[in-house]
């Protein structure tokens, strides 16, 4: 098959959500076809079903043959396309590629970039230079007074929040990034018209309304999977220019989060307070070398400054991969 550039045009976009609506056709298969440089647009213009069929399925889909119905079963998916696509666009989200000037380019430091993004919001924010501040779920009275205490911070930083939307921590960093009046983005695991965990679309539409974004890389109506809150931790990890893990354990969702900061070489401050036994905070053998833990509030005044350092640095990114553009 002949290989395509992939670009943010309004086609591909169209082309991407086509084949999105396919029975047998998910997350896993568009990426594998990006990766290769195939654009979806120059799938749907193919005249041979039972290519379109070998494609598909060698990239993981689960589709029947389509034989010589393909010019009309493209024709309608691109119709269903067309009615997902307005209605995104009515609800302010839109689809960025790698080539786009409003795709990140923090996210090229990894070595699986997101072959698209769909953004809600402001998606100039998404290339800022950011905090991110991510925690545990289930809180303890310190991890909540921990997460008030950095949040108070983000008024003096003055530098866009990432975190993940979850209970507990993640939720109380985009609060508290909003009463400070900066931008907060939140990264999902699901899709961007899927409501998890259930009852955070208020948070979301403050997220949106004070200037901030909401961002994946799933298919719109994609439902939460282990898997998904893994990669999407490895986003959380590239967006921000330091991360400050909150309150975790070994393995959390935030320890995935600090592994993949510290394989960026991201600097790390992780958090202590005066009690806490030396073993409860570690930081990865691989952490980069000004990652640092800080015991609060003793160390309050080092862990403000090398965040600012850290704000003030120069991110490390990569060229556009071929097979993304």
């Amino acid at each position: 098959m002949q290989r395509d550039i992939l670009g943010s045009s309004a086609e591909e976009a169209h082309a991407l959500l086509a084949l999105a609506s396919l029975k047998g056709v998910g997350y896993w298969t568009l990426f594998k076809l990006k990766r290769e440089g195939i654009s979806a647009r120059s799938i749907l213009e193919l005249s041979d079903g039972k290519e379109v069929t070998t494609t598909l399925t060698r990239l993981g889909a689960k589709i029947g043959a389509s034989g010589g119905d393909w010019a009309d079963a493209s024709r309608r998916a691109l119709e269903r396309a067309h009615r997902v696509f307005d209605q995104m666009e009515n609800e302010g989200i839109r689809i960025v590629f790698p080539d786009s000037p409003a795709y990140p380019k923090s996210l090229l430091a990894l070595d699986d970039p997101p072959a698209w993004l769909f953004v809600r919001g402001e998606a100039s924010v998404l290339s800022e230079p950011s905090i991110t501040a991510v925690g545990t779920r289930n809180p303890s009275p310190d991890g909540e007074w921990l997460s008030k205490f950095v949040g108070i911070n983000f008024a003096d930083w003055k530098a866009v929040t990432v975190s993940g939307l979850a209970a507990g921590m993640d939720q109380a960093v985009h609060n508290l990034s909003i009463r400070m009046g900066v931008p907060t983005i939140a990264v999902l695991g699901t899709g961007i018209k899927t409501e998890y965990p259930k009852g955070s679309g208020r948070i979301a539409d403050m997220i949106v309304s004070e200037g901030g974004a909401i961002v994946t890389e799933y298919l719109p109506n994609d439902s939460y999977s282990g898997e998904n809150f893994v990669r999407r931790n490895r986003l959380q990890a590239a967006l921000g220019k330091v991360l400050i893990p909150i309150e975790w354990s070994p393995k959390s969702g935030t320890a995935h989060t600090v592994n993949y900061a510290a394989t960026l070489s991201r600097p790390i401050a992780a958090l202590r307070v005066t009690d806490w036994p030396d073993g409860r905070v570690v930081l990865p053998r691989n952490a980069h070398s000004n990652s640092r833990i800080f015991t609060i509030p003793r160390d309050q005044d080092r862990f403000f400054e090398f965040v600012q350092k850290a704000l003030a640095e120069p991110l490390r990114t990569r060229e556009i991969q071929p097979n993304l553009i």
